[in-house]
């Protein structure tokens, strides 16, 4: 946690500097959060969507009206659905993964309407394991993973990239929009080529 602060007060500072047209603005996102795992480099392995919350605080540092950073620490939710389908059984396995996720992203965006704007978001993430479990269900009993929870990696990080649309909301100005994460590290050391790949569908009011 101390890594997250002293990462959140430099960026506050980076906001002070007298670039031109710069402009810190802190927001509050919320939303959905589709994970799953796949291999490095796979967006997609048509494994089952697990469902989560997505959202926490969030920094906008603009450097005129069509460039900036955005940063914050965000709560993710990540985790999977896999089944397994043999001869005489079906095992459907869980893991739920909570995350504090700090990105860096780079931000631009282009004028549609009065003042709508479309943007486009892409940069690296980094994320510390806050709580992870797993199950199993064999032949509809309940079965513990072995201690599988705390075989979980301690960090996480990837790349994000994401988009959507800008719009004003009095006077302060709201952002809709998808990111999707996809994860560059090992969940576990169990299964190596397992990755977390997120979509956090969500909004972020900015003040």
């Amino acid at each position: 946690m101390k890594r997250i602060f002293s990462f959140l007060v430099i960026l506050v500072l980076l906001g002070t500097l007298p670039f031109y047209g710069q402009k810190l603005s802190v927001g509050v996102t919320t939303g959905l959060n589709l994970t799953t795992f796949s291999e490095p480099g796979a967006l997609y392995d048509n494994q089952d969507i697990k469902t989560g919350f997505g959202g926490g605080l969030s920094l906008n540092l603009a450097f005129g009206k069509s460039f900036g950073l955005q940063s914050g620490v965000l709560y993710e939710q990540k985790g999977y659905r896999r089944q397994v389908d043999l001869e005489q059984r079906t095992e459907k396995f869980t893991g739920m993964y909570n995350y504090a996720v700090i990105p860096l992203l780079l931000e631009g965006s282009i004028p549609v309407k009065n003042n709508t704007r479309l943007y486009g978001i892409t940069g690296a993430y980094a994320g510390f394991k806050t709580y992870s479990e797993n199950s199993a269900e064999i032949v509809n009993s309940e079965v513990p993973v072995d201690d599988m929870g705390d075989k979980i990696n301690k960090t996480d990080a990837g790349w994000v990239i994401g988009g959507g649309v800008q719009v004003p909301a009095g006077n302060h100005f709201m952002q809709i929009g998808i990111r999707y994460s996809l994860g560059l590290a090992k969940v576990s050391d169990n299964n190596p080529d397992d990755r977390n790949k997120s979509l956090l569908v969500g909004a972020t009011l900015f003040f």
